[in-house]
């Protein structure tokens, strides 16, 4: 296929009003490659195959550590997952067929899915003709199903070093939002009290302006600026759909007697927005708002940046071991919050399938029944957007809730700056008046969305 044109996010009048949705898909369909011109077709022609393309090159680069830890038996487990990696790009930019996962506690589920668009296409998938959800899920899935075929490289994150060089570049940016958690929590109860919503405020837009700092995007396409959010309230007009009233709301109902009140955050970026989770975990836990913060993590390397439970652990110890005093500090008081309980790290296969969240209750029971345990959940970031709304091309205005198709386990926060082309639960003129600023405001991370569904 032909390089397509950039991706245009155009407004349609359609009788009373303006209703809007993204140019290029059909309406309420799902987000495909096959659509020319929109931000899935660039993804899967130019994005994914530069993403395969940095794994491959590090992979390189890691052969010699390989070489030295394993022989000669590293030296061929790097030229047998380099040949496999090489070919998955080449069958990806030549649209042939999607070999089946075949290894892994997830198995059945792709298998599932596989099987639903072989009946679906009459033939086996094909990168072009399926979802861009599935493709790329699959993508990643796949390049970590290629590499734990070799035994020496069961334990390798392709990403490893660029999560790892992306906290080490944002220290400056951890210090100041640092200071600001720190100043929080030694406060007196009384000056609490006083400042709470407030900084309730401060600390969900600093957790939600977090996600702009997303590696996928920044390491696949030159017009993407990560930039560092330590002043958040700054851009509140900027905040698209701001629900955050709806959230405040939530946590400071009065408690039930003896009621253990749990929040749950669904991760997304390792680095600084991770940090940011942290921080607003923390301000929940020290402001009484929750007792107990559980963090879904991925279980493997996923989507360049997305957080293991490694990385959670490395950056805790890094913090710990800095020379700042206040970001050490924080580092082994979230490192005691793990020890006793208050902070939970939870991982779970269903954030590394293709399935959408409307699938949770029937394909992963018992994280439905987890979740639905927690008074909040706030799933963080692009891909678990996509996944909430079933990645379709709503109309911009159609509910928040509505575009949920029945996920409601409980109170559901979605905490996402766009960067990919869909998006609902937007007040009327939103998008028209985001559209005039920025032509690409789908797809910048200069736009935000603040949404909830309430139980």
């Amino acid at each position: 296929k032909k390089t397509s044109p950039a991706p245009q996010y155009q407004m349609e009048n359609q009788g009373q009003g303006l209703l809007s949705h993204t140019a290029g898909y059909p309406l309420g369909k799902r987000l495909s490659g096959k659509y020319d011109g929109t931000f899935a077709c660039k993804t899967l022609q130019e994005r994914l195959p530069k993403v395969l393309t940095q794994i491959i090159d590090t992979l390189h680069q890691y052969e010699p550590i390989a070489r030295k830890q394993y022989g000669d038996e590293g030296t061929t487990a790097v030229k047998n997952v380099l040949s496999k990696l090489s070919e998955l790009r080449y069958r990806m930019q030549t649209d042939k067929e999607m070999e089946s996962i075949s290894t892994g506690e997830d198995l059945e589920e792709w298998k599932n899915v596989f099987e639903i668009y072989q009946r679906k296409l009459g033939t086996p998938p094909r990168w072009f003709a399926v979802s861009w959800l599935f493709l790329e899920c699959y993508m990643y899935r796949r390049v970590m199903e290629i590499i734990k075929s070799e035994r020496c490289l069961g334990n390798y994150d392709p990403f490893k070093q660029q999560k790892e060089q992306s906290f080490v570049e944002c220290k400056n940016e951890l210090k100041i939002v640092g200071m600001q958690i720190q100043e929080w929590i030694d406060q007196d109860e009384s000056a609490k009290k006083v400042a709470m919503k407030n900084m309730f405020g401060n600390f969900l837009l600093l957790c939600l302006w977090g996600n702009k700092i997303d590696l996928s995007l920044a390491t696949t396409m030159d017009t993407y600026k990560m930039t560092y959010t330590v002043k958040a309230t700054q851009l509140s007009e900027y905040v698209l759909s701001d629900h955050s009233q709806q959230i405040w709301e939530i946590l400071s109902t009065p408690r039930k007697v003896e009621e253990k009140r749990e929040v749950a955050i669904v991760l997304d970026n390792a680095g600084y927005e991770l940090f940011s989770d942290f921080c607003f975990g923390e301000f929940l836990l020290s402001a009484g708002l929750a007792d107990i913060v559980t963090l879904y993590c991925k279980n493997m390397p996923w989507f360049v940046s997305d957080v293991t439970q490694s990385d959670i652990l490395w950056t805790l110890e890094q913090l710990k071991s800095l020379d700042d005093p206040i970001l050490s500090t924080l580092g082994e008081r979230w490192l005691d919050r793990l020890s006793n309980g208050t902070l939970l790290v939870v991982e779970h296969s269903f954030w590394t399938t293709s399935y959408e969240y409307a699938a949770m209750k029937q394909v992963a029971p018992d994280l439905y029944s987890a979740l639905s345990k927690a008074i909040l959940v706030l799933f963080k970031g692009d891909l678990n957007y996509r996944k909430l709304i079933a990645d379709r091309n709503w109309s911009y205005i159609e509910g928040f809730s509505s575009a949920l198709q029945g996920f409601h386990p409980t109170n559901i926060a979605a905490l996402r700056t766009l960067k990919a082309d869909l998006v609902a639960g937007l007040p009327e003129g939103a998008a028209l008046r985001a559209n005039r600023e920025n032509k690409d405001w789908m797809v910048a991370g200069q736009y935000a969305v603040l949404q909830v569904h309430q139980q």
